[in-house]
């Protein structure tokens, strides 16, 4: 069979589709994933099936959720296992809820997000991470960089403290763009997302406010960007320096002064 008219075939350039086809990184991620008889799999954008195929007689609960009716339907067709549930949507309009409930499980969520809407379905999800065990992510190399950033890099931002907030993150292996049809300009990662059983008791709202007004100007000393919730004084209080920028205050700090917010 010629895979890449296969992939040519099905390809959609609205829904940002990259189809994996190295069957060496596909038997990788299904050993980095470690999927368990007993457990609720869900993936997310299964394509053509060349993921899902492997997963079928491996695990007792699958939900692929996959936006393009025309790919759903020849998932359906092509799987006929009791085990497989095809939920025809944009994985943003899910409740994963009610996924969760049922198969009474919490849920290993897996896929190759879509990279003009991966940011999206990273946030819509973060609404359900107290019913998910853990997440497998191929996603654009330059975002994985973002997530796993640590202060004092210019990676390092708000996307880095949030989802930190929410997750221990695991950056597992890096895919070569020759992996996938059509060919992307990008190099993509695989990462692990561990929901954190402890997390500082935040206001999400708060803390988003925060990071707005620090990294829409991270070159500026935090005591000028931070001005309209701190003082100088109120910094040093807390054990900040007023000189530092942006990128320069930890996590912890950010979540600390989070706290301090009086609105």
């Amino acid at each position: 069979m010629n895979y890449n008219n296969l992939y040519k075939k099905n390809f959609k350039r609205k829904f940002g589709q990259v189809f994996l086809k190295d069957v060496n990184v596909i038997k990788d991620i299904i050993n980095l994933i470690c999927p368990k008889t007993n457990q609720t799999i869900v993936e997310i954008g299964p394509g053509t099936g060349a993921i899902t195929k492997k997963l079928v007689n491996l695990v007792k609960y699958l939900f692929l959720i996959e936006i393009d009716i025309d790919l759903a339907t020849k998932l359906t067709n092509k799987l006929s296992h009791n085990n497989i549930n095809i939920i025809c949507q944009n994985v943003i309009n899910t409740n994963f809820f009610i996924l969760s409930r049922q198969t009474n499980q919490k849920l290993r969520l897996f896929g190759n997000l879509p990279y003009n809407n991966c940011i999206s379905i990273i946030f819509h999800i973060l609404k359900y991470v107290s019913v998910i065990h853990d997440m497998h992510f191929m996603l654009q190399k330059e975002l994985a960089d973002r997530i796993i950033a640590t202060p004092h890099s210019k990676e390092y931002g708000k996307l880095s403290i949030i989802m930190q907030y929410y997750y221990n993150i695991i950056p597992l292996i890096t895919v070569s763009p020759t992996s996938f049809y059509p060919i992307p300009k990008v190099y993509s990662t695989v990462i692990k997302f561990i929901p954190r059983t402890y997390k500082v008791n935040i206001n999400l709202d708060k803390l988003i406010l925060i990071l707005n007004l620090a990294f829409n100007q991270r070159r500026k000393k935090i005591r000028n960007s931070l001005k309209k919730l701190f003082s100088a004084k109120d910094l040093v209080k807390y054990n900040i320096n007023p000189s530092l920028r942006a990128d320069e205050i930890t996590i912890d700090q950010y979540y600390y002064l989070t706290n301090k917010i009086n609105i």
